[in-house]
């Protein structure tokens, strides 16, 4: 074909020389790009890029204080940040973490802990006792979180040396504190008596509420939270008499410092509001470095989107709804699903400002919420099996208690109600219900009230939107009138959390609450519950007095006082526990593998320390050539011999001579 262009007219000579100055130009230049794979073949591996994991994430974190943090989704986070002194075990037992070994007083009144000596904060401090002693005395003086460390006697933490300490346990370790109020107008606390009676506590009670207190970097929270000008109690607003004892006033303050050194796998790097979360691994980790190099939690508006950039390869892992698990994925998709470690329940509101007509949400009584037939007929009525199996699309199970069926802790034996719509207007009959137009109505106190709620229940969540639809026509067909109310996300938090419980029946899930301490004390009311989180102001004097006894007893007498825990809540049925649900998870296997992926509530378990401590990247599938069989590793390829780089070198060098000569030769 090069011999061709000298049959063409005159005319196009010049452009045939361009052509061949072109074909010159192009083939100089292939040459010489591939020479630089020749002679600077690697005689050793390549650099690897960094393994960069993406996160799809449905909920945003409401904070990364873990003080004031209350949200399951920050939690996760939290925990892969800051270290507790031990973690659970895939059992459900306890394991070490930032205390590698503990010893127990004979007589349970005293634990010594000895502290691991390779663990250090990401700012390369190491860590200590002193870190401990500080964490556990400010937690339990001031009632952060406090139903982990009740019994721990703020004024007998001792520190024998930098990785030893000594725990003591008294009826009442701190002074008690009567309510924290985190919305304003802000509460005096109330502090009331310290207790110093030496007491023997239930070991393996202690030991679960350990797993959920990180502990906090002394030489960075300390002088903020008292010496900070701004924030401590040096400042200028915290000078009042009635704040003086409360040094963490100043995180009330949505611009408050949070220090984010932990001692976790890893790093607080970045967190963008509405975006994105980052992190990157802590390569000095005291257990064990972690093998990706990064994590990137980007948040997203619905699971339906979600799913979709985990399909097409935008993120690399993700929890999707029943809905959406049988979407047609490829084989490079692995579909993970675990039980969940989590509920959902209907809460029946029985907060008494708004009961009354007190709350300004609040423009009518609603005593009727607080009657305990209206409770129980709701409970006979709701169908519980059929909410798993059509909500849930099967990937649940119909439930009754508040502590998870998979958990040695739960109820076998519990007494339930006779279920069904019939059962459930007998109940309400016996107690004067009368059925006018459809609707139950009673005289309470003067006024004729109606069984006519409305039920408020969040968007965005597929097996919701179904469930509700159900509740309703169970509940309607019971003699209730059920107004269904969607909210966005975060307006129907804020109408669970405000004081006064903006609702009359709400859909609420919880997750993540394994063990009955902790259960027991979000169930708890008035000077008992520190955490602000019991759900729906249930106000059951049962339930506080076994939350204390639960703690101080033996572990044959605690089993007791847990399954009388689980009957008290199921017969109140203000806490209506409809199913306990599957986590579905998703992950790009062809991009990382998960190990460790049966952990009770999946790979994204805020317990499930180890599977991301392990992830990795897959190694790539054997291939088979006509020389045999090789295996690539993402490496690159090996290196070659010196003597036939040169050899292809020079023949490249010949090869660039000739072509000019025969070009120019035309």
């Amino acid at each position: 074909m090069v011999y061709t262009s000298i049959y063409r007219p005159a005319i196009f000579q010049d452009v045939t020389s361009v052509k061949k100055k072109e074909a010159l130009l192009s083939l100089t230049l292939a040459v010489l790009m591939i020479l630089p794979v020749f002679a600077f073949a690697p005689t050793t591996a390549v650099a690897q890029t960094p393994k960069i994991i993406k996160i799809g994430m449905f909920d945003e974190p409401d904070s990364l204080n873990p003080v004031m943090a209350a949200e399951i989704s920050s939690w996760e986070f939290i925990n892969w940040i800051f270290d507790p002194l031990v973690r659970w075990d895939d059992n459900w037992g306890i394991q070490p973490c930032l205390a590698e070994s503990w010893e127990w007083a004979p007589n349970g009144t005293q634990l010594v802990m000895h502290i691991d000596h390779d663990a250090k904060w990401h700012d390369g401090t190491p860590f200590t006792a002193h870190d401990a002693n500080w964490t556990l005395f400010t937690w339990t003086w001031l009632g952060f979180w406090v139903g982990q460390t009740p019994r721990i006697d703020h004024r007998n933490i001792r520190v024998l040396d930098d990785y030893t300490i000594v725990l003591n346990f008294v009826d009442s370790g701190y002074e008690n504190i009567w309510k924290w109020d985190p919305y304003a107008p802000f509460s005096v606390r109330q502090r009331l008596e310290y207790n110093g009676t030496p007491v023997s506590v239930n070991k393996e009670q202690f030991l679960t509420g350990m797993t959920y207190v990180p502990i906090l970097a002394k030489h960075l929270w300390n002088p903020l939270t008292w010496d900070d000008p701004i924030y401590g109690t040096n400042s200028t607003y915290f000078k009042d008499w009635w704040m003086q004892d409360c040094i963490w006033w100043g995180m009330l303050s949505p611009d408050w410092p949070t220090p984010m050194a932990g001692t976790g796998p890893f790093k607080f790097v970045e967190h963008k509001i509405g975006q994105y979360l980052s992190l990157e691994k802590n390569a000095n980790y005291h257990i064990r470095a972690p093998k990706i190099d990064e994590m990137l939690l980007i948040f997203y508006d619905s699971v339906e989107f979600m799913t979709g950039a985990l399909k097409t390869g935008e993120i690399d892992l993700c929890e999707t709804s029943p809905q959406l698990s049988d979407v047609a994925f490829g084989p490079e998709v692995t579909i993970n699903e675990n039980s969940e470690l989590a509920w959902q329940s209907l809460l029946v509101n029985q907060w008494f400002k708004y009961l009354n007509g007190s709350s300004p949400f609040s423009s009518e009584r609603h005593h009727a919420l607080l009657d305990p037939a209206v409770k129980k007929a709701m409970q006979q009525a709701i169908d519980k099996d059929t909410i798993a199996e059509v909500a849930y699309l099967g990937h649940a199970r119909g439930a009754d208690s508040v502590i998870h069926s998979e958990l040695k802790w739960h109820n076998d034996a519990l007494i339930k109600f006779p279920s069904g719509v019939n059962e459930a207007k007998a109940t309400l009959e016996a107690a004067g219900w009368t059925l006018v137009d459809g609707v139950y109505e009673k005289d309470i106190g003067g006024v004729v009230e109606s069984l006519a709620f409305d039920l408020k229940y969040p968007v965005g969540f597929p097996p919701t939107q179904t469930a509700v639809q159900l509740i309703k026509s169970y509940l309607d067909a019971a003699g209730f009138d059920i107004t269904l109310q969607p909210r966005e996300l975060t307006t129907f938090n804020e109408d669970l959390t405000s004081e006064e419980w903006n609702y009359d029946l709400a859909i609420g899930i919880w997750s993540q609450i394994p063990d009955p301490n902790s259960m027991n004390q979000y169930l708890t009311a008035g000077a008992l519950n520190y955490s602000f989180v019991n759900p729906n102001g249930m106000n059951l004097t049962r339930v506080n007095q076994i939350y204390k006894q639960q703690q101080m007893v033996g572990d044959a007498e605690r089993a007791l006082l847990i399954d009388e825990l689980q009957q008290v809540v199921y017969d109140d049925s203000s806490v209506i526990v409809l199913v306990e649900y599957n986590d579905i998870e998703l992950y790009r296997n062809d991009r990382y593998n998960f190990t460790h992926t049966d952990w009770m509530s999946g790979v994204l378990s805020i317990w499930n320390t180890n599977a991301w401590l392990d992830v990795d990247v897959p190694t790539q599938p054997t291939t088979t050539t006509t020389t045999g069989t090789t295996t690539d590793t993402g490496e690159g390829p090996p290196p070659l011999p010196m003597e036939i780089i040169l050899a292809v070198s020079a023949g490249a060098v010949i090869l660039v001579i000739v072509i000019v000569y025969v070009v120019r030769r035309k």
